[in-house]
């Protein structure tokens, strides 16, 4: 296993630094307190290298390995928590579905899109009153040749009045739960906003309202009654990415915490010279290296093309929570300055929050470890 990053990667870490503190940074407190994510900084991410970053090269995008893609994620991470989002899935979850178990007149048509930022994908398979797995309540049916789809999806990340979307659609049949493609112009498909979260704030998500939604039978993805497998071959990768997102944000409060440290002063003299201080830098950092250590193994088995999931649920479990810990160290060490609204630590104490609940809870993951020890 190679830690070395390539030079190029290295390079365009750098950029996406420079771009995050000097263009992104500047807007984040605006972007939240109006709830919008600007057509002009659509357009901007467009021109740049954001979008197909990981597409395979035949379908318009660069195909880089994930290994080199997660560096990149990083700095993306420390910024306004939209963009975030909007790289992670763009780039390490949604063309997976497509590309794997989609038709090929699905992968023609959609993947260069998104490798373009012209189109958005969404994964549907969270609803408010059952899980994510077998027990969803999403119902389809077969009439003819087409499906019919009733139901309710939330917490669903799409911009419909930036950019058109694509919903991947999880519904129990009687054979089990199947996964639709669904277009954002069918006349089944409605979208309601959700009410504010406590962080990664800016546009709404949106709760999916399916109503008799007809979807034609080659719309499916995969098998029909296999879609669970659709499913988990997304979230496990998934899983590192946000893994790395953790690592990105943590970073970030740590980088903002050593100056702190160095120029805020108590009873005469620096909080750097405090033994307390020091500590807590120390443990913030070494936290932060072993969640990078842990999301890089679970890439590289994944690049090897040897089993992963154990280890993605294993760098999702402990960024995580290190995420949170670090968020608070880095609270106190900025004192009530920090707890002040607009300040970066007092956005990233917030955002942090939600990767509790992105690609499964930390309880969800302590169950796919323990069948891969028990196995």
């Amino acid at each position: 296993m190679d830690f070395q990053i390539p030079e190029h990667i290295q390079q365009r870490a750098r950029e996406a630094r420079t771009w995050v503190e000097e263009v992104l940074d500047p807007l984040s407190a605006d972007l939240e307190e109006k709830e919008i994510f600007p057509p002009a900084l659509y357009e901007e991410l467009k021109r740049g290298k954001f979008f197909g970053v990981t597409i395979p090269r035949e379908y318009g995008g660069e195909g880089l390995p994930m290994t080199q893609w997660y560096p990149l994620l990083e700095e993306f991470s420390r910024g306004y928590a939209f963009v975030r989002m909007m790289a992670h899935c763009m780039n390490g979850l949604m063309w997976r579905a497509i590309y794997f178990f989609g038709k090929d007149d699905h992968k023609r048509e959609l993947l260069p899109k998104m490798a373009r930022g012209e189109i958005m994908v969404a994964n549907c398979l969270t609803e408010p009153e059952s899980g994510t797995g077998k027990d969803i309540d999403t119902q389809a049916r077969k009439v003819g040749q087409k499906w019919i789809i009733n139901g309710h999806k939330w917490l669903i990340t799409v911009f419909p009045d930036l950019v058109p979307c694509f919903y991947i659609v999880f519904a129990n049949t009687e054979n089990g739960v199947t996964c639709f493609g669904v277009r954002d112009d069918n006349p089944g498909l409605k979208l309601a906003p959700m009410q504010k979260m406590m962080g990664t704030q800016g546009p709404r998500h949106f709760n999916i309202l399916f109503k008799d939604c007809e979807v034609d039978e080659a719309d499916i993805l995969g098998v029909p009654g296999q879609g669970l497998r659709v499913a988990f071959d997304m979230l496990a990768l998934s899983r590192v990415s946000i893994a790395a997102c953790c690592v990105g944000v943590a970073q970030k409060m740590l980088d903002l915490c050593v100056p702190q440290a160095k120029h805020r002063h108590t009873f005469g003299k620096p909080l750097a010279k405090r033994q307390a201080i020091q500590w807590s830098l120390a443990e913030m950092a070494t936290s932060i290296n072993a969640g990078r250590g842990l999301y890089q193994k679970a890439a590289w088995l994944y690049e090897q093309n040897r089993p992963y999931d154990m280890e993605a649920s294993m760098a999702k479990l402990f960024t995580e929570e290190m995420v949170v810990e670090v968020a608070e160290k880095a609270l106190r060490m900025h004192g009530g300055f920090g707890y002040t609204k607009g300040t970066p630590v007092e956005r990233f104490f917030r955002d942090c929050r939600s990767f509790h609940f992105e690609e499964g809870t930390a309880e969800i993951q302590k169950l796919v470890i323990a069948r891969g020890l028990l196995k």
